[in-house]
């Protein structure tokens, strides 16, 4: 089965990742900074364009389009994304490769070095004068308030189709053997999610940071809550809706008896 190919080695790529959490921590973890770096550098971009591009047609397109180019800068760099990860570590933990405990002991590790690297792009943004100069009305600022506005029902289950389709791009991109046509199906398919507008954690920890240094209306309580649901449903759909049913459906064959 072509199929459960891809399987072992989403599984084997879970070892891998604690493999290294375990031995070299300080590597791995500067992975999960870079990731949340790269992640945040590209969304600063997304909110630009969103703002520049709001009269024009086909603006939201473009804007939407061009953050497939931050999940691509992390894959093409081996760098560590939690969002991401919850599929790896869930198949590699269905598989019995890994426990679920240290599954979720690489999550938490790869969500913090996330996080750091979100707020030191936010504040490289503000030393430079980036986020100041950005308008009240700016679409940084009015995205931000938006996300922490909604029902915490909303962000979970908006954080849930936002990792399914994330994780969905990931699988997908496995199969390329080509660096265009992974290129072309990351983009693609992670355009969903921005277009849509569901919720990302990860992703959110960038634009709450950037918020927060500049003019931004939310408080650091209203992107905690937000961030609470989010990264419950990022979970649920990386593992629940992805990770599980991947794994399910392409199980080891039996070898037929000689």
């Amino acid at each position: 089965m072509v199929d459960r190919t891809y399987v072992e080695k989403a599984a084997h790529s879970g070892v891998r990742k604690l493999s290294l959490l375990q031995t070299d921590p300080g590597r791995y973890l500067t992975r999960s900074i870079l990731a949340g770096m790269y992640l945040s550098i590209v969304l600063f971009t997304f909110w630009c364009l969103t703002y520049n591009l709001h009269d024009v047609s086909f603006g939201k397109v473009i804007a939407s389009a061009f953050f497939g180019v931050g999940l691509t800068i992390i894959v093409f760099t081996n760098t560590e994304l939690f969002t991401s990860n919850n599929m790896y570590l869930a198949v590699s933990s269905a598989e019995g490769q890994t426990s679920w405990g240290q599954a979720l002991f690489l999550w938490v590790v790869c969500y913090f070095g996330n996080l750091i690297g979100a707020l030191i792009v936010a504040g490289l943004l503000y030393g430079a004068g980036s986020l100041n100069e950005l308008p009240l009305d700016h679409a940084l600022y009015t995205g931000a308030a938006h996300k922490v506005h909604q029902a915490a029902s909303v962000i979970f289950f908006k954080g849930i189709l936002a990792n399914w389709v994330v994780c969905l791009a990931v699988r997908l991109a496995m199969r390329c053997k080509d660096d265009a046509a992974k290129i072309l199906i990351l983009v693609l398919v992670v355009f969903i999610f921005l277009y849509l507008g569901f919720e990302h954690s990860i992703a959110n920890m960038g634009t709450f940071s950037m918020s927060l240094l500049g003019h931004g209306q939310i408080t650091l309580s209203e992107a905690l809550y937000n961030l609470a649901f989010c990264t419950m449903g990022n979970i649920v759909g990386g593992v629940v809706l992805l990770a599980l049913p991947f794994a399910y459906i392409n199980p080891v064959e039996n070898t037929p008896p000689q």
